[in-house]
């Protein structure tokens, strides 16, 4: 069902883009809200699992638009300087999701049964419904009246995927969203079936999460033109990945007899790290652009949560009710961008070296 809800979410991206530079932000928002309370309302009345697929999908398809809306609002409002900032603080809040929403389903699906979790959806959509209709302006004023045509689609596609730099930025942000996600459906699991902490450890871990969430979106804030974006992005993966040892190497040390404060301090590293590369990967992904700022935060959108979704689909694949199954899929993540980074500085490197021969042998 996770997997439904981002598959949703990653395709119907695509669309929210172009749509919000043609008939702009607020209204997109508002229709996004709508199918997001429609999604939870089909979750709500399920009674078998395929509608409840079809119910997270189509919630998927509607809650993709606050990603959307979000990211291309604050690149329409906010000037280059102030940008880096404002999504640290924007992905501190996305930091709320992590933490309190399994702590909230637990209590839900305790006192309700799992239909609860969808009550308390259906709640939070009507109620995200009226604020976005009393509080969010209006904030892309020059509507292109052409976005919507297919050759213009496809073209603000083509150029923004080769724009400098999109492609890393659209990736590393994605590695670090599905280690969110991996989080958000293995944590529980973790907690409550393997280590048998109940709901108080859930409680502990959501806390924690968040905590460090915020804490490393902080850190962003504060090195920003402080230090090159790089090495924020550096250390932020480097974190990731030591932390995902160190809950690998918990899990395989000390197995299902391991006690939550052992498993606590890695994951929680571990969104100190995210928090740290999201605002700025997203800061730097955003950046080029302007007439076409809706297909940007689409393309970047539709790479994040697609990724989102291999690591949900990996942690459903992998699942033994083991503790190392978080750890392999968050070390994979770590890897993965890890790689990817290296890989970059490496291509640049070789053609900033290239360059410098050609302007040896020209003069």
């Amino acid at each position: 069902t996770m997997s439904a809800y981002l598959v949703g979410t990653a395709l119907s991206q695509i669309f929210y883009g172009p749509i919000s530079d043609r008939f702009g932000r607020r209204p997109v928002m508002l229709a996004g809200t709508w199918i997001l309370l429609a999604g939870a309302v089909l979750c709500l009345l399920s009674f078998w699992i395929w509608p409840l697929i079809a119910g997270r999908f189509v919630q998927g398809v509607g809650a993709c638009a606050g990603t959307v809306i979000a990211d291309a609002a604050v690149r329409d409002t906010f000037t280059a300087d102030r940008r880096q900032r404002v999504y640290a603080r924007l992905n501190a809040a996305f930091a709320l999701a992590p933490a309190l929403g399994p702590v909230i389903g637990y209590f839900a699906m305790t006192a309700f049964g799992w239909h609860g979790n969808f009550a308390v959806l259906v709640a939070l959509a009507a109620l995200l419904l009226v604020l976005v209709w009393r509080y969010l302006p209006e904030t892309h004023l020059d509507l292109k009246q052409e976005a919507l045509e297919p050759k213009r689609v496809l073209s603000d596609y083509w150029r923004v995927l080769h724009s400098d730099g999109f492609a890393l930025y659209a990736v590393l942000g994605g590695c670090c969203v599905g280690l969110v996600y991996t989080a958000l459906i293995g944590a529980p699991d973790l907690v409550i079936n393997v280590l048998k902490s109940g709901e108080f450890g859930i409680i502990v871990v959501a806390g924690a999460i968040l905590v460090a969430f915020v804490t490393g979106a902080g850190l962003c804030a504060v090195l920003t033109n402080r230090i090159a974006n790089a090495w924020t992005i550096l250390a932020g993966l480097l974190v990731m990945l030591a932390s995902s040892l160190g809950l690998m190497g918990v899990g395989l040390a000390l197995g299902d007899q391991g006690t939550l404060v052992e498993f606590l301090l890695p994951i929680a590293l571990a969104f100190v790290g995210v928090g740290m590369v999201v605002p700025v990967t997203t800061a730097l992904a955003m950046a080029p652009f302007g007439e076409n700022t809706g297909s940007a935060a689409s393309l970047l959108g539709v790479v994040r949560m697609g990724t989102a979704a291999l690591g949900t689909l990996a942690m459903s694949l992998l699942h033994r009710g083991s503790v190392i199954d978080m750890p392999i899929v968050f070390l994979a993540l770590s890897v993965l961008a890890l790689l990817v980074f290296a890989g970059e500085a490496w291509w640049r490197g070789v053609a900033s070296m290239q360059a410098r021969r050609s302007g040896s042998q020209i003069r």
